[in-house]
């Protein structure tokens, strides 16, 4: 079996910042640099998802698009709560 994984990522200051899904677990991880900040498993990891996507894919299917939008509002809540 091939295993995908959608990446997206972004950087903040000097900081990096990536999310990665991995298409047949439905494992979401965020990751800050090389440490992971959480690992989220279905079904949350679909319904955190599920709120940005507009297609089809309910969350389960996340696009790279998907992905980067999620990625981009996890880091400003992080920046708003002062994490």
């Amino acid at each position: 079996m091939k295993f995908r994984t959608v990446y997206a990522s972004i950087v903040v200051g000097d900081k990096k910042f990536s999310a990665a899904f991995g298409l047949s677990t439905g494992d979401l991880v965020v990751s800050e640099g090389a440490k992971v900040i959480e690992a989220i498993k279905p079904p949350d990891s679909w319904l955190a998802l599920a709120s940005l996507n507009r297609g089809d894919g309910w969350g389960t299917r996340p696009t790279t698009h998907d992905l980067q939008t999620f990625i981009e509002r996890y880091v400003m809540r992080l920046t708003v709560s002062g994490s």
